[in-house]
């Protein structure tokens, strides 16, 4: 065995082989960079987004409930809820919504609780008000009227009505404020006032509002305070904690009757006395006094039908933007479940090829050194290290890049969005490891794999040359007529191409995986983008959704009619049901019910998905959305589980299947509904189709409709349709950096695996440029090979980005959402020109490198 002096010169000679390929080792280190980077960075995108909601919840310490009632709430509700203040924190707030008459804006005022217990404010510019002068606005309202200023007037502007509920209307801005209610920037909830959506909050001192009753408890759960909101234990608990919120205020309702009851007597006890009194002086048949009896009466009447009043528990989901929130941080994961693996796993295939080159190259030296009397585990190790340290920095390069860059890339993409700090950064150590894992697996075991073999050489065989790979006659020859009429560079490009089929398959993979990526990052760009244009333009023929509390009557009728922008409606009962199964989470859907179903058509096209043949409702079933049938396993003809309202659950009839990107629906005809439900569907809504589309028309449409007995609220489309793109707009960033990394990955592998095929051919370019070919004759002797490997590549990556696309798609979908399936055929034109570009880069590097060949080094004799 060597000795010790010997064994440092070995590892002097381990080092210096990293020092003579360089351009080998920083390949390898690279395409292990490129995986580990993304691979890490994704992973960590969506924990890292959920992380900053948790933190940003816990530190405003967001509600995890809220309570309203029909009839208001009092000091009652909040000492019943006092008595269990050891398991919660809670605090009533007093609002108002109203419609600014002088901008069409439909703002929520709100008084300031004298101690922020839940739901604390962010203070985005000034203070919170000290007296009662002061107003805080909203960041939103700066947004959507540039002119408030810290220090300008604000003042309260609505109906005469509503003015009379302010002490005071007239205020000077002191501060503009962020709510945890509100993540979202720019959806402020729905309201029963203005155009249906609040535009914005303003905040005033205690005192400012007439009324007596808080208008909502927001309560916190001190057993949450711990709990990763969005979670399966979180939700667990708050279904609980619901439960018993409701079995404390129970009771709250007969005894809000009760008062009810008792303050209107009171208020008639004056006129009863009035009444009393004039029956001593009055004769018992005179008119007058009939009359104020008859008031009497059907006062009392009125006092004793009040009834007791509803009270509404929600959760965080009502709050806008903190479920959309989850659903994007799910399409993160979603796609970091895949598409990082795959990308490493092209690059695993890459390090194997340029391992396996190295052993070859160094076949003479292993030889050597086994005569030497080294062992197979010292001429192994050499491979090892230098794959190993490879593996080493490119992952610690790539973990410090790709934490530190992606989630904080995606994260300032969907800023735009909500209202939430900056994420912190954090290092999932368990899927570093996994990387690290890869990375070695990459290049160590690549290594193992190709030793396996020659380490059991002798020294003399390892000595030699290894001998040529003996030339076959290709299939191609025996196509006599074809072969003939090919030059003879094209014969020998073929024959190299066919000869080397471990090259060729590795090649024609690694691209083919690159142009595969490409293709599901414009993929998906393309089965995003799809949603809404063929939501809102091909399937959605409608403007706007009136809803009424009840038959439209006469004068609701004529109000619709006469509004400027009014053009067609569609009267129909829309109602929310929940369909429940056994093993599938519960989904909320739009019941539909037309009240001239044969009308249906020109507001809604059902339509089959890819024959768009299409459909009319009759009274044999339902017709429900792709999607929710995908998610209940049913197909035409089953039945699907319903439950509306307190009734049992129904089984409906599946008739047809219907195209539809966002939300659940279930249509039925009349017939069809008095069938399953048992009575006759209420038509409390109607679709409305508009003669233009101005947004300040249909925000005064919709404020003008609502003033009206009855009319309980106008969904404009317009708005949904904004808040969809602003959300897919968002996406478009993250596809970016799929289809930005997967170029890299290519242009990589392709610069790789060139060098490798001109370092293995060096003697054969050599000898060719001695036989007098010129420089350009020399670089389309590979080039030539490279396109047909890339054509190749590009043709089989169509196929693979396919399959690539569909699962991802399946993954990152949504229980609410369905994605386009389609890929446009302009995303298979991009990726196959971006791959071309990427190989002809490589061919101009290569053409500069075969330039300058040292013809006499390269076909010195090996012998």
């Amino acid at each position: 065995m060597v000795g010790a002096a010997m064994t440092k010169s070995y590892v002097k000679a381990m080092f210096r082989e990293i020092g003579r390929s360089k351009a080998r080792f920083l390949s390898i280190m690279l395409i292990i960079f490129l995986g580990v980077a993304f691979y890490t960075g994704i992973r960590a995108t969506g924990p890292d987004m959920l992380q900053a909601a948790d933190d940003y919840y816990a530190t405003q310490k967001l509600a995890t409930n809220s309570v309203q009632s029909t009839a208001g709430l009092t000091k009652q509700d909040l000492a019943v809820l006092h008595q269990h203040r050891s398991q919660i924190a809670y605090q009533a707030v007093k609002y108002l919504d109203i419609n600014q008459l002088n901008n069409n804006q439909t703002v929520r005022v709100a008084e300031v609780p004298a101690k922020q217990r839940v739901n604390r404010l962010t203070m985005v510019s000034g203070h919170l008000p000290h007296k009662a002068n002061e107003i805080v606005l909203d960041q939103q309202a700066r947004t959507l009227q540039p002119h408030l200023k810290l220090g300008a007037t604000y003042k309260i502007a609505t109906t005469t009505k509503l003015n009379k509920s302010f002490n005071r209307r007239t205020f000077t801005i002191v501060g503009f404020v962020n709510s945890p209610r509100y993540i979202e920037k720019t959806t402020r909830g729905v309201t029963t006032v203005g155009k249906g959506t609040l535009d914005y909050f303003a905040l005033v001192k205690p005192g400012t509002l007439t009324q007596k009753v808080a208008s909502r408890i927001d309560v916190q759960f001190k057993n949450l305070a711990a709990v990763a909101p969005y979670s399966a234990t979180y939700k667990h608990r708050q279904r609980v904690n619901t439960a018993k919120l409701k079995s404390w205020l129970k009771p709250q309702a007969a005894k809000r009757q009760a008062q009810l009851q008792r303050q209107a007597r009171a208020q008639l006890a004056p006129q009863v006395r009035r009444v009393s009194q004039l029956s001593q002086q009055l004769p018992a048949n005179s008119p007058i006094l009939i009359k104020a009896q008859a008031q009497i009466k059907q006062a009392q009447a009125k006092i004793a039908a009040i009834g007791q009043p509803t009270y509404f528990y929600t959760g965080r989901s009502a709050n806008p933007g903190y479920s959309e929130y989850h659903e994007n941080t799910q399409r993160v994961v979603a796609l970091s479940t895949v598409f990082p693996l795959f990308f490493i796993a092209i690059a695993a295939l890459i390090c194997l090829t340029t391992m396996t080159r190295m052993v070859t190259e160094l076949r003479i030296q292993m030889g050597t050194l086994k005569a030497l009397g080294y062992s197979n585990l010292a001429i192994g190790s050499e491979f090892m290290l230098y794959g190993g340290l490879a593996s080493l920095l490119g992952t610690l390069l790539g973990v410090g890049f790709g934490v530190n860059f992606f989630p904080r890339f995606i994260a300032q993409a969907y800023g735009s969005m909500y209202n939430l700090p900056a994420i912190n950064v954090q290092y999932l150590w368990a899927d570093i490891l996994i990387a690290l894992v890869i990375a070695l697996a990459c290049t160590m075991g690549s290594a193992a794999i190709v030793l396996r073999v020659d380490l059991h050489s002798t020294p003399a065989t390892l000595m030699q040359p290894k001998a040529p790979k003996a030339g076959k006659t290709l299939w191609l020859e025996h196509w006599h007529g074809f072969w003939r009429r090919l030059s003879f560079n094209h014969k020998v490009t073929l024959r190299n191409l066919f000869r080397y089929k471990q090259r060729l398959l590795m090649t024609v993979l690694g691209i083919a995986g690159c142009m595969a990526m490409m293709i599901t990052g414009f993929g998906l760009k393309d089965s995003i983008g799809d949603i809404s244009v063929k939501q809102f333009n091909q399937l959605w023929h409608y403007d706007a959704i009136v809803v009424r509390n009840g038959t439209q009557t006469t004068q609701q009728r004529r109000a619709l009619h006469r509004q400027s922008l009014y053009k067609n409606d569609l009267v129909l009962k829309q109602s929310q049901v929940t369909v429940e199964r056994a093993g599938v989470a519960n989904q909320t859907a739009t019941l539909s019910v037309p009240q001239r179903p044969q009308q249906l058509k020109k507001f809604v096209v059902l339509r089959n998905r890819q024959s768009h043949h299409a459909y009319t409702l009759n009274g044999q079933g339902a017709i429900i959305d792709e999607k929710l049938a995908k998610l209940y396993n049913v197909k035409v003809g089953d039945q699907l589980p319903v439950k509306l309202g307190d009734h049992a659950i129904k089984h409906i009839r599946v008739a047809a299947i219907a195209e539809n990107y966002v939300n659940h629906f279930i249509y039925l005809s009349p017939q069809a509904y008095h069938h399953i439900f048992g009575q006759h569907p209420v038509y409390n809504g109607n679709l409305v189709q508009f003669k233009h589309h101005g947004q300040t028309a249909q925000n005064q449409f919709a404020s003008d409709l609502l003033k009206t007995k009855g009319m309980l609220n106008v969904s404009l489309l317009s708005t949904e349709k904004k808040n969809n793109f602003q959300m897919l707009d968002t996406m478009d960033l993250v596809v970016v950096i799929f289809v930005v990394a997967a170029g890299a990955l290519a242009l990589v592998v392709l610069y790789n695996l060139t060098n490798i095929n001109v370092s293995e051919r060096i003697r054969e370019l050599s000898t060719i440029k001695v036989l007098g070919f010129y420089d350009s004759e020399v670089t389309m002797y590979i080039f030539r090979e490279n396109l047909i490997l890339t054509v190749m590549g590009i043709f089989f990556g169509c196929f693979m980005g396919d399959w690539l696309h569909s699962y991802i798609l399946n993954t990152a979908e949504t229980d609410s959402l369905m994605f386009s399936p389609d890929i446009h055929p302009v995303s298979y034109g991009y990726s196959a020109l971006l791959t071309l570009a990427f190989s002809l880069l490589v061919m101009w590097l290569m053409h500069r490198k075969l330039k300058h060949i040292n013809m006499l080094d390269a076909l010195k004799s090996v012998d």
